[in-house]
């Protein structure tokens, strides 16, 4: 079960435990799903968001006091605003995902993870990229 789904479940059997801003994401099971199948995994969407609506977004995560955390939209313009970004092909980002997905943490307001785990990871996938690189120099 996805960390989400837990928090709903936990919320609904144990009326006392906190569901925190879960309950207001766009990917949270509805509460039918919850009460009547909590151990059936809900089967999540995502969806395109227009890059105006990713900027308003990295715009209010930018005002979080974070202290070295960022929030995945500014994990993303950290990695958009590389200058070897466009060097990336389908299976850095899937490499990126993989490392970062395991970094994330979450204290029940949002996902955050250090900024420099971020660099480091980008940095790793450029590294597997110097061969190519020197070549075209």
């Amino acid at each position: 079960m996805d960390h989400i789904q837990f928090c709903c479940v936990r919320s609904q059997q144990e009326p006392e435990a906190e569901i925190s801003g879960h309950a207001l994401m766009a990917t949270c099971p509805p509460e039918s799903h919850i009460i009547n199948h909590p151990d059936v995994p809900y089967p999540h969407k995502t969806w395109d968001v227009p890059d105006v609506d990713l900027m308003k977004l990295l715009d209010l995560s930018e005002r979080l006091p974070l202290d070295g955390e960022i929030t995945p939209i500014m994990a993303l313009k950290i990695i958009r605003n590389d200058e070897r970004y466009f060097e990336l092909n389908t299976r850095d980002f899937e490499i990126l995902k993989d490392d970062l997905k395991a970094k994330i943490r979450c204290y029940g307001f949002g996902a955050v993870l250090e900024e420099f785990e971020v660099r480091d990871a980008l940095s790793s996938v450029f590294a597997t990229k110097t061969e190519s690189y020197a070549v075209f120099h």
